[in-house]
């Protein structure tokens, strides 16, 4: 072979059927061919290894077998309309892995030419199964942010309605709302850290007491390990708030010498269910108050109820005590018993 005969374009040119099917067979997608009678002819390797049979057992018809029946019909129905019109098509479809296993397929087909005649089809599949499971996942999360936004702006429309009604100076309000605010702000940092999932009971208990008594002297917390759902953690979070506002106002917070007692445990067989208790003492005697205000309905009304559950804000003599008593996800009980 001359020097000439070696540059690229004249091997390029040179290039035979052999060199074709090698390169086919490299590919990193599923390539095969019809002829003008729309049978299957040829199927390169990496199809036969998707598929887990032969070439004799692919051409012809013997393809479809492996496409999922539902899907058969419509496959069918572009093929044909676009083979009758010498037009390229695209599809997706779901067919049948060598385990198996039906995996979703993009398929693409053009026609091509032999002499200046129509000779069939060549046509390309992609497997696109863990792009769609991608996709359907990001649609999800859309949906799922899309809604708690939603429900995070009615809060703060709540907080805004009852902080700015209660009669309170203006300034008072502000600073008031704003506390609200930072408590909600941290509440969502924490489900962010956790991707929205589930929330250990300790961690929300901790990061919502810890401006109040960065010591740690005033305010003992104690319970099992358990999990709550975000949307139960964003509620406690809220009402430990207020009730941790509360106390460094006008109760046991407020003095030197008041504690807190924080307390939860997980009740029944399954531990379906949680309690947590807080009770301040040492704090000036207490009396009911004449009106309820944002904070005091929000613990009575807001936390706990949509689980099932409930809760009771008890303004006794010694001390403010609340009971909190809902349900917990499946994942608590698995979390109590190894932990």
């Amino acid at each position: 072979m001359s020097d000439h005969a070696t540059l690229p374009i004249d091997r390029a040119v040179a290039a035979g059927e052999r060199e074709f099917r090698e390169l086919a067979d490299f590919a990193p997608v599923m390539i095969w061919r019809t002829g003008t009678d729309r049978q299957g002819d040829w199927f390169n390797k990496p199809w036969l290894a998707f598929t887990g049979r032969s070439l004799a057992q692919e051409v012809g018809e013997g393809w479809a077998d492996g496409i999922h029946p539902d899907d058969l019909d419509r496959c069918s129905s572009v093929f044909f309309h676009a083979f009758d019109a010498r037009e390229p098509y695209s599809l997706e479809y779901r067919l049948r892995r060598h385990d198996g296993v039906y995996r979703w397929i993009v398929e693409t087909g053009t026609p091509f030419e032999r002499g200046g005649a129509f000779a069939g089809y060549w046509g390309s599949c992609t497997d696109i199964t863990d792009h769609r499971v991608a996709q359907r996942s990001q649609r999800v999360l859309i949906n799922e942010l899309s809604h708690r936004l939603k429900n995070t702006l009615a809060v703060v429309q709540a907080m805004a309605e009852q902080t700015f009604r209660e009669g309170r100076p203006m300034d008072a309000a502000v600073t008031c709302f704003g506390g609200r605010l930072r408590a909600l702000a941290a509440a969502q940092d924490r489900l962010i850290a956790t991707a929205w999932e589930d929330v250990p009971l300790s961690d929300v208990v901790e990061a919502t007491v810890l401006p109040f008594d960065c010591g740690g002297a005033r305010i003992r917390r104690e319970g099992p390990p358990l999990i709550l759902s975000a949307e139960t953690a964003v509620s406690l979070t809220m009402a430990l708030h207020e009730l941790l506002t509360n106390a460094v106002k006008y109760g046991a917070l407020s003095n030197d010498s008041g504690t807190v007692t924080i307390t939860w445990s997980c009740g029944g067989p399954t531990c379906g269910r949680f309690r947590l208790e807080w009770k301040e003492q040492g704090g000036p005697t207490v009396s009911t108050p004449l009106e309820r205000g944002f904070g005091t309905r929000f613990i009575e009304r807001g936390v706990g109820c949509r689980q099932g559950g409930g809760s009771s804000l008890l303004f006794e003599p010694d001390g403010v005590r609340w009971i909190l008593e809902t349900e917990l996800p499946a994942t608590s009980a698995h979390r109590t018993q190894v932990a």
